[in-house]
């Protein structure tokens, strides 16, 4: 917001200046044009009524012109009517053409644009009569107003407005700053926050103004928004695990037969399912009201890994793949561990769903991010389904085929939805790609977690 401060103050400044410089221009050349106009023949008349009774006495006209000279430092010629140089003084003046002779000599006064300052006017005797003629150039000093004074007057309004001008642009800039940190601090989770108003501003209908309640406005809209949905979540969390709850209290306390263990079997996968679907709804819905990972801390990646190969050996989807994890050096982030692992879990759970065994967890650094890797060695996915995949409940036609165990494929598809999101979160991206191609053919799916090393959020 500084930059809008200082542009607007060197706005004010540069106008200025602009106005200043072109006064300046105009009241020189004004001043040099009322000269040639007005001054030269004025000064040359009264020339010629100083010379004119000494016309008959060169000795008396050439003291008299000298006199002029030194007093005036005007350079002064005196012709008779035959165009002879009675007396001069100064330097050399430029001859008169014969149409300026005789323009003189009928009474009238020569003034010439180019040199400057250079006017020829007639002497006349008592009775009127034109009797010779009195040259003169004035000295440029004469002619122009020195440089100096105007420089003066504009230097001098500068610093005028310079001092003026300074708290109005920072009255014009403030408010927007204040708008910037309150937007700023809205988009980084804090629902509270509000651009302040003064006294001033607020009896002030401007459009700064206005920008500022129409914000506070829709802040205000925004928190009832995401606290509704808040406090909605939390209630839909409440009523449907309850009765999943009494539902699997109901299952352990049912008497097993043989023919009924299977299909009891289904049942609690039914319902673990479906616990999972809820868990992920409810954090996709957490990470888009409020955009932060809640618990940032220093993560171990390859200790999380090795959990995840853990619970992979006891979860009934995985339990009878294989899955493993890259050995490497040690390696941490800072991240919400919790949504990392929920992420990557949901990673695994994908590969054993659509994907081919063997499924294997790895982590390399990456500048400066970590990118976390999950692969397997299944069929992969398209090209033009590596976007798809990650929109919600979307599931393509692998998801769709059963498995080789002739069983529905299970998932809604927010699997993927919810790891892009805890990526995004953490100001990280995540991306599928095949494991390698073979002869122009493509095999196995990685999908690969990248994540900053250090502790960087986005409210994206």
């Amino acid at each position: 917001m500084a930059r809008l401060h200082s542009r607007i103050y060197l706005h004010f400044l540069g106008v200025l200046l602009v106005v200043a410089v072109t006064t300046a221009v105009v009241f020189a050349l004004g001043a040099r044009d009322a000269f040639r106009r007005e001054m030269a023949p004025r000064i040359t008349r009264h020339l010629a009524s100083l010379v004119g009774e000494r016309l008959a006495d060169p000795a008396a006209l050439g003291a008299r012109l000298r006199q002029i000279h030194e007093d005036l430092h005007l350079a002064v010629r005196v012709r008779d009517l035959d165009g002879r140089v009675i007396a001069a003084a100064g330097d050399e003046l430029p001859a008169l053409t014969p149409a300026e002779q005789a323009e003189v000599r009928a009474g009238r006064v020569v003034v010439r644009p180019r040199p400057l300052g250079f006017a020829a006017a007639p002497i006349r005797d008592p009775s009127g009569a034109v009797v010779g003629s009195v040259e003169g150039a004035v000295p440029r000093p004469m002619m122009t107003p020195p440089l100096w004074r105007p420089l003066m007057v504009v230097a001098l309004a500068l610093v005028v407005v310079a001092v003026a001008t300074r708290p109005l642009a920072q009255r014009i800039s403030r408010p927007l700053e204040r708008l910037t940190a309150a937007a700023r601090r809205l988009g980084g989770g804090d629902l509270a926050a509000r651009a302040p108003t003064d006294g001033t501003h607020t009896r002030r209908a401007d459009e700064i103004t206005e920008l500022t309640r129409a914000f506070n406005e829709m802040a205000e809209r925004v928190e009832r928004l995401v606290r509704a949905e808040k406090d909605l979540l939390a209630n839909v969390s409440h009523e449907l695990r309850s009765p999943l709850a009494r539902i699997r209290v109901a299952l352990a306390l049912l008497p097993r037969a043989a023919d009924d263990d299977r299909r009891l079997r289904d049942v609690e996968r039914d319902l673990a399912e479906l616990d999972r679907l809820i868990e992920d709804v409810l954090t996709t819905a957490r990470l888009d009201a409020t955009g932060l990972p809640t618990r940032l801390g220093p993560v171990d990646i390859r200790a999380l890994l090795t959990d995840l190969v853990t619970r992979a050996r006891h979860d009934p989807l995985t339990a009878h793949l294989p899955v493993r994890a890259e050995d490497g050096a040690p390696l941490s982030v800072t991240a919400d561990e919790a949504l990392l692992r929920r992420a990557l879990w949901n990673l695994v759970e994908n590969a054993a769903k659509y994907g081919a065994p063997p499924i294997t967890l790895s982590a390399a650094v990456d500048g400066e991010r970590v990118a976390l890797c999950v692969s397997d060695e299944g069929g992969g996915v398209t090209p033009a389904d590596r976007e798809r995949v990650f929109a919600p409940f979307y599931r393509g036609d692998v998801a769709r085929t059963p498995d080789p165990s002739g069983d529905a494929r299970r998932g809604v598809g927010l699997g993927l939805t919810l790891a892009r999101r805890v990526a995004e979160v953490h100001g990280g991206t995540i991306a599928i790609g095949p494991v390698s191609e073979v002869s122009g053919s493509l095999r196995g799916c990685r999908v690969v977690l990248s994540v900053p090393r250090a502790a960087v959020t986005s409210s994206a």
